[in-house]
């Protein structure tokens, strides 16, 4: 469900290895990029990974993909045969920063109508580039990072002349 503080989308995919392996090889590189992120909790329950980031790490962390998430859940689920990949992510830490700085212009301009309104603009404004950047950034990691996955993880193949069992 998207809502102003969260995003969520689930996808059907195609792997070519057992879901629960390649959620395993997935969840290893997600939690080395999480790591170089920053981002130290995480858990996995099953097919499902869940991380939380600590507070204000964008502000010295740079331009990372992780900055502006504030938690997130990758889960890869098998319905009837198919391959599906459910992944949220959350910015409450963003938006509440978004509340606060446009509630400082109300007390500090001394309510200005013109200013406030357009103070009020900006920061909004900012707020839904800053969603939309990171959505765009976190689905395309999501898709990259499938990509890789299915690149590099795969069973080893009977040769043409071994008999099976």
């Amino acid at each position: 469900m998207n809502t102003l503080n969260s995003h969520g989308r689930k996808d059907q995919i195609a792997i070519n290895i057992k879901i629960d392996d390649f959620a395993r090889a997935y969840f290893k590189i997600l939690k080395d990029k999480l790591t170089e992120s920053y981002v130290f909790h995480h858990q996995i329950e099953g097919n499902k990974f869940i991380f939380t980031g600590s507070i204000f790490r964008f502000v010295w962390n740079g331009w990372n993909l992780f900055n502006l998430i504030s938690s997130g859940e990758v889960e890869f689920i098998s319905d009837q045969g198919k391959a599906y990949i459910n992944h949220k992510i959350n910015f409450s830490e963003i938006l509440t920063i978004a509340f606060i700085f446009h509630i400082i212009p109300l007390f500090t301009l001394k309510y200005i109508p013109g200013w406030s309104f357009f103070i009020f603009i900006c920061i909004w404004i900012f707020y839904a580039i800053a969603y939309f950047v990171s959505v765009f950034r976190f689905n395309s990691y999501v898709s990259e990072t499938l990509i890789d996955v299915n690149k590099n993880a795969r069973y080893e193949l009977l040769k043409d002349n071994e008999a099976i069992g």
